[in-house]
């Protein structure tokens, strides 16, 4: 441990620059002018994704600007790319503990050092430190003490908003009724007929904050539900617009849940991104991301903070029933970026938007990828959005996803109207069941084993306001979430080089999931992931395309990264599950050192109380031993709570009688 007096002795720059540069492969270093001076070397930063190397501008502050060295990302040329801008380290450390003991006998020998647990990620805790400089030399000593799972310095990184510019102006908001193609609009009306609105619901927007007094805005704006600070921006009052704008009051236009409020929590490093998605939802039912990774093509990891308050959010969000997370699937698409490697957009947590325009098929920059859940309405084929504006003001030279991502969030607004009761799970569940078939002559339209359409450009096809709104109304709770996990599955093979048929493992799956989601964790020594196209094939023979060949990411290792797929939905987990990977560039060699596949869904076999596939007099005596308790009760059975509303009563008598006499496919 450090003792009282450790950094006293030796000067910040002395501390930093003992760090060990890159090793020296015989080529001359290269010299990068960042923030204005000549740096030499780098130094390393225990950050979220692992060791990342820095150049900092001014380490003696609490925040210092950052430029994350690249060398490590040569092109097959091996042109060593520029340090990355748009960093900042703070003076703020990140620590995953359940051991709080150990964790104060840790951080005690650090003089000035304040230690407070993060609210918004259970087991995480903040130490905050001087300064960055002094952060990145803690951080590397308490990565070494005994009780501390993760240590990390909480960093600002870049995002990219999901906006793109450039397409004919338009006055009119055809993305809600479109007059000159009826069909390639949100279908909002309908659900505004049937009289929803979005009354009761709290949309927040994670981003800087949007314009709270513009005119047609203000009388949405929720105060207690929004946080303070971030400054106003023209793209964050345009995502507030397209979700909640104010209708009938004479100005302007109208969101698509004119009846929600609206409210701001603002995004920054990993802990104020956790904090943001964390905040207050007890208020706010739904959040709306419009931002994401830079769109440049390669995997970005995410961070463990970020993934404890999703998975917070969905567990405790709204009285339980979990806090809905939407988020923009990237802008990525004529650059060859996938959602699949945008980690945020990609969770099982959250719902990926990508964007189709007014033509009703894929708008060029949309994102291809296995987590995409749905598309929505935006710029891209001949017309842009219109919504509101800073200033006061209004535009229709809106899009992108980041259009596309707040008008689901408005549709999912109608929703919760229509159903409070309504779980994150169901939500999803009513946005697969209700989407519309775009551009239905695309010929990556199949259908998977579950019997549902999707499309790698698509997911499940448009949100559907109209018909999501009337599904909501009629709909019962899913079943509660069973899990299947194979468990890391070891390999420890080279990959063939410069082979398209690659390496395939077959995962045997014996447990019964009516499959949600698929994970695959994914463990791979490379010095250049670009070269590995990754797919994944179910026994209905689906297959989900996680990451093809392209040439812009040359970062090293799959570490631990998760790729998600929802391409599987509806499908049984039970049978062969194959995973193949293949080299398609010659002259960087690849081993294969394990995987793990988790499937999330309902119980593949409903009724089946006693797992002999049979529903029958046996399950039924079950049943009656659980019924009239509820969650918290020693006789909860949650397998026979088929509505998942945290108490077994008639309804699930109703459900199990329907069932009885029959037996598992």
């Amino acid at each position: 441990m450090k003792t009282a007096g450790s950094l006293a002795c030796v000067g910040l720059v002395g501390a930093l620059l003992s760090f060990p540069a890159f090793a020296d492969d015989g080529k001359q270093k290269p010299e990068w002018n960042v923030g204005g001076r000549v740096a030499l070397e780098a130094v390393a930063v225990r950050a979220a994704s692992g060791v990342e190397r820095f150049y900092l501008e001014d380490p003696d502050r609490p925040l210092s600007a950052a430029w994350r060295d690249a060398s490590t990302r040569a092109d097959k040329a091996g042109n060593v790319p520029a340090p990355t801008g748009g960093f900042e380290l703070s003076n703020r450390i990140i620590v995953r503990s359940s051991q709080p003991a150990l964790l104060s006998a840790a951080v005690a020998g650090w003089p000035g050092l304040k230690l407070e647990p993060l609210a918004a990620a259970p087991g995480f805790w903040i130490a905050t430190v001087g300064s960055a400089g002094e952060a990145v030399v803690v951080a590397d000593a308490l990565a070494d003490e005994p009780g501390l799972a993760e240590v990390y310095v909480d960093v600002r990184r870049p995002r990219a908003l999901r906006d793109v510019p450039g397409d004919p102006f338009f006055s009119q908001q055809w993305h809600l009724k479109n007059e000159a193609d009826p069909l390639f609009d949100v279908n909002a009306e309908a659900a505004w007929d049937l009289g929803y609105t979005g009354a009761g619901v709290v949309i927040g927007i994670v981003e800087n904050a949007w314009q709270h007094d513009h005119p047609d805005l203000q009388a949405n704006y929720n105060a207690e539900a929004s946080q303070t600070g971030g400054s106003v921006t023209a793209h964050a009052t345009c995502c507030a617009g397209v979700a909640a704008e104010v209708a009938d009051n004479g100005l302007m236009g109208a969101g698509v849940a004119y009846g929600a409020q609206l409210s701001d929590q603002i995004y920054g490093s990993d802990s104020q991104v956790a904090t943001a998605l964390a905040y207050r939802n007890d208020l706010n039912d739904i959040k709306s991301n419009s931002w994401g990774p830079p769109d440049d093509a390669c995997i970005h990891y995410l961070p463990s903070v970020v993934r404890s308050a999703l998975e917070e959010g969905v567990a405790t969000g709204r009285a339980g029933l979990g806090e809905v997370f939407v988020w923009a699937a990237g802008n990525g698409g004529a650059s060859g970026d996938r959602v699949d490697y945008d980690s945020y957009a990609s969770s099982r947590f959250t719902i990926a938007v990508g964007a189709i325009g007014d033509g009703d098929f894929r708008a060029d920059y949309n994102e291809k990828g296995s987590s995409m859940l749905v598309v929505a309405h935006s710029s891209g084929n001949s017309r842009r959005i219109a919504t509101t504006n800073t200033g006061s003001g209004w535009t229709t030279n809106f899009g992108g996803t980041s259009a596309s991502s707040p008008l689901a969030a408005g549709v999912i607004a109608l929703l919760l109207e229509a159903n409070p009761g309504l779980t994150w799970r169901d939500v999803q569940h009513v946005l697969v069941e209700s989407a519309r078939q775009n551009d239905p002559n695309h010929n990556g339209w199949v259908t998977n084993g579950g019997g549902y359409y999707v499309n790698h450009n698509y997911g499940f096809g448009a949100v559907d306001a109209g018909a999501a709104v009337a599904l909501a109304e009629e709909w019962w709770n899913v079943a509660h979430e069973v899990v299947a996990d194979t468990g890391v599955i070891p390999v420890n093979r080279a990959i063939p080089d410069n082979d398209p048929n690659g390496l395939t493992e077959i995962a045997g799956v014996a447990e019964d999931v009516l499959i949600e989601s698929v994970e695959l964790v994914l463990n791979v020594e490379t010095p250049f992931v670009g070269d590995l196209e990754i797919a994944l094939r179910g026994p209905s023979g689906l297959r989900s395309v996680l990451a093809v060949q392209r040439s812009a990411d040359g970062q090293d290792d799959y570490d631990d990264y998760v790729f998600t797929s929802f391409r599987h939905w509806g499908e049984h987990s039970t049978g062969d599950w194959e995973v193949t990977i293949a080299d398609r560039a010659g002259g960087d060699l690849a081993t294969w050192i394990d995987y793990r596949l988790i499937f999330y869904g309902t119980p593949g076999c409903p009724g089946d109380l006693n797992g002999d596939r049979a529903i029958d007099l046996t399950d039924l005596a079950a049943f009656l031993g659980a019924y009239h308790s509820c969650a918290g009760d020693p006789f909860y059975d949650p397998a026979a709570d088929f509505i998942n509303d945290g108490c077994i009563d008639l309804s699930d008598l109703a459900e199990i009688l329907s069932l009885y006499g029959g037996s598992c496919p």
